[in-house]
This record gives C-alpha cells, sequence and structure tokens, in this order.
C-alpha cells in the first residue's frame, strides 16, 4: 500500500462551515468516483504535540494545519492509474479544491503499519519485569 499525505489550511475567505460543506458533499464524492483511490482519511489538527514519548520536544509547535489527510492506494501502479483517470475525467474548476484549500505539503508515502496483534521485541517496561 502507499498513500499519499496532504497538510494543509482553509483558503482566507472560505468559512470552516462552508469548506467542511464542499469537502463532504462535493470533494469526497468526485474523488471517489475514481476507481483507483480505496480510501480518504481526515484527520483534522487538535493542537500540536509538544513533547514525545522520550522526553524529547517535538519541533516547531508553531507549524499548525486545519487538517492531514490520506488518500490510499494498493500500489504505485494505482496511484499512476488514479491520476490518469483526472487527466481522462478533469474535475471542474467550480468543484475544484482552487480557492478553497491552502496545500502545506503534499507527499506521497510508502506505507509500515505496526498493531498489537503483531510480534514485537520486548519494551523497556518488558526489560525491567513489568507488563502495563
Amino acid at each position: 500500500m502507499i498513500k499519499t499525505v496532504l497538510g494543509y489550511d482553509i483558503a482566507p475567505g472560505v468559512s470552516e462551515e462552508e469548506y467542511e460543506r464542499w469537502l463532504f458533499g462535493v470533494h469526497v464524492p468526485d474523488i471517489m468516483a475514481n476507481p483507483h483511490v480505496d480510501r480518504l482519511v481526515f484527520n483534522k489538527v487538535l493542537r500540536p504535540v509538544t513533547k514525545t514519548s522520550g522526553g524529547t520536544t517535538a519541533g516547531d509547535s508553531s507549524l499548525l494545519f486545519y487538517r492531514v489527510a490520506e488518500m490510499h492506494f494498493a500500489d504505485e501502479n494505482a496511484y499512476q492509474r488514479y491520476l490518469d483517470w483526472f487527466d481522462d475525467h478533469p474535475v471542474p474548476a467550480e468543484r475544484s479544491p482552487a480557492g478553497r484549500t491552502a496545500f502545506q505539503f503534499y507527499l506521497v508515502t510508502d506505507v509500515t503499519e505496526v498493531d498489537r496483534s503483531m510480534p514485537l521485541e520486548p519494551s523497556f517496561v518488558d526489560s525491567a519485569g513489568r507488563n502495563g
């Protein structure tokens, strides 16, 4: 699996209510009409993290976005077919993100997931003889 990860703000002059109505009422259906995207995930930013689990600072806390979104694809070929599909089926300008979404970053990523069902090496808690 690969995914695109994008961070963005709402463009100036667009209210949050207007943006959310366009996003879920127009843009999401337009994206999901493309048969090559598997899933969309929308992560609305609540606040920055100021300290990590190791006690170090997490970085620039002034770096904020309205949302960080993900688009999931089976593989690189599926992503290319997604792009090609929109070349053949362009989104009409009045439905596009232009003038609504202020992208801060837009990246293609390779995904590695970890969950509790997987075998893991002992943690620092396990090596200290505690479980929990």
